[in-house]
């Protein structure tokens, strides 16, 4: 049998509006729904009729979520809040939960939209009852005049208090323990510290991450915990995040409780409310990142000594998607470049003259030294790519771009960015490669020099390559079916290919996967080469 229900929707998209209309339809829901993008027009709606539920987008153009549950607030209307959205995390879902929201949804999962609703508009009678009676409740009291019924109202009134204190109480319990959940499934690393360094906050990946149990921690100072190799570090970031409210990132090298080092990067901000309510740490164990990009060090420059860009076009995206802000400059055709690190947000500039407006052209080195000098400004941490150093050789002269280079070093260690150099070293002389590599440290995945492999080892890390490629995960059983191998053969392939550093695996799941490393890749690229 269907059922009307007046549906308030916040959404900027007619095509999502749609697909929640055709959910509601297909749940035999009779829906009358006004759509609204604006505060103003969400406010007359309002005020014009009455409505069910409101369901609302987390991002709109002038409008959002959040900005839409204060006006439903301050219109004192208690009515069901849920947010269906595609783009949501988990930290922002419980900040929609605590500014009032009753359920988040993502959109591709609108198969829990309706039981949402029924539960929430079910809670909202309930309350509105609630309210009733106590309304009731007061109004008799008010008329009776006898003192011993007044007492005896009084009484049931109080009782009716406990009771509502008490469910309150459980409900801020369950609330507690649904947002402890939450921040358990994070696959961050989070922990909160107080106004006295006293920890407060230890989810279930630090635990994973660390070794150190939620319950021998908290309420611990983390100054005391033997965690941080460089205390002294993370008492100055405590100290900067307490003048500054905007995160601040840094790398800290930790050891755990089973006295293994690893590398954690951390972005550290003030938790809001009250003066010295603390400060909030989210983080992510980088130590395999570091493993794989050869143990790059921010401040410095790597050379890249190969014919192809492709190496140096994947250490790039690479580098990108792992925090770090990325930039190339380079001769090649823009719409080729842009189509080749299209995986991440690479900016480009373009070396040569009138090479179009759409980007940014660095016609000599004087422009390329300052482009290079305003990217190093930047708050964020850079990797910067610097294509065909060959070409500027050829153009400018070996002893001015050399020059340049010298200066580029020099801001680079300054401004503790990375820069990959790429030169195609049959196009000048070894003399000058030499004075180059003196200047320009090679890249660690490039030391393959005297690295052999057997073919049918060979094959393997090409097939790993091509998956990965495809931003496919290769379990060892893929191996094995595509080889006709057994679990023995392909173990000990896998480890030959691990112990030279040309591939890692990790566990994911009940299995092991495999992926090709940055020294892979470029032994792959130079066999081929040849």
């Amino acid at each position: 049998m269907s059922r009307h229900l007046r549906v308030l929707l916040v959404e900027d998209s007619e095509d999502d509006a749609a697909l929640l209309l055709r959910e509601l339809k297909k749940a035999g829901i009779q829906p009358t729904v006004e759509r609204v993008e604006t505060a103003e027009s969400m406010r007359k709606a309002l005020q014009k009729q009455e409505w069910d539920v409101v369901i609302a987008d987390y991002v709109l153009p002038t409008f959002s979520g959040l900005d839409a549950i204060e006006l439903l607030k301050k219109t004192q209307k208690d009515l069901p809040f849920i947010i269906v959205s595609g783009k949501i995390g988990e930290d922002t879902a419980v900040e929609t939960m605590k500014a009032g929201a009753h359920d988040y949804i993502m959109k591709g999962n609108l198969a829990r939209l309706i039981p949402a609703i029924d539960r929430e508009i079910e809670e909202a009678k309930v309350r509105q009852k609630r309210r009733e009676a106590e309304e009731k409740l007061i109004q008799t009291c008010n008329e009776l005049g006898d003192t011993t019924v007044e007492l005896e109202k009084t009484n049931k009134k109080l009782r009716d208090e406990i009771e509502e204190r008490q469910k309150a109480e459980q409900h801020t319990m369950e609330m507690k323990e649904h947002l402890q959940n939450v921040i358990d499934s994070a696959s961050e690393i989070i922990i909160a510290i107080d106004a006295n360094k006293r920890i407060t906050t230890w989810n279930k990946t630090a635990e994973i991450v660390t070794g150190y149990k939620q319950k021998d921690v908290l309420n611990w100072s983390i100054t005391k915990l033997t965690l941080f190799e460089n205390q002294q570090k993370l008492l100055d970031l405590i100290k900067n995040l307490s003048k500054q409210t905007h995160p601040n990132y840094e790398d800290f090298v930790i050891i755990t409780k089973n006295s293994v080092k690893k590398i954690l990067r951390i972005t550290g901000t003030p938790i809001k409310g009250k003066p010295e309510s603390g400060i909030l740490f989210i983080g992510r164990d980088i130590t395999r990142e570091m493993e794989i990009h050869g143990k790059l060090l921010v401040g410095n420059c790597y050379l890249i000594p190969e014919k192809s860009n492709t190496a140096a076009l994947d250490l790039l995206v690479d580098l990108a998607t792992s925090g770090y802000s990325g930039h190339l400059i380079s001769r090649m055709d823009p719409h080729t470049m842009k189509t080749m690190v299209s995986t991440a947000n690479i900016h480009i500039y373009l070396l040569g003259q009138n090479r179009g407006k759409e980007y940014k052209t660095i016609a000599d080195l004087k422009q390329l030294l300052q482009t290079i000098k305003d990217i190093g400004t930047e708050k964020k941490e850079s990797v910067i790519l610097l294509e065909r150093l060959d070409y500027l050789i050829s153009k400018f002269s070996f002893e001015k771009v050399i020059e340049v280079l010298y200066e580029i070093n020099d801001d680079i260690t300054r401004n503790k960015c990375l820069l990959l150099v790429r030169i195609d070293p049959g196009t000048i002389e070894k003399t000058q490669m030499a004075l180059i590599e003196n200047e320009v440290q090679l890249l660690p995945s490039q030391k393959i020099e005297g690295l052999i492999i057997e073919d049918e080892i060979h094959d393997i890390l090409r097939f790993i390559y091509e998956q990965n490629q495809n931003n496919a995960v290769v379990p060892i059983k893929k191996i094995m079916g595509r080889f006709s191998l057994a679990y023995s053969t392909v173990a000990k392939r896998l480890q030959v290919l691990e112990m030279k550093g040309l591939i890692f695996t990790k566990k994911q799941g009940k299995s092991r996967t495999v992926t090709i490393s940055d020294k892979g890749k470029t032994f792959l690229h130079k066999r081929q080469a040849t």
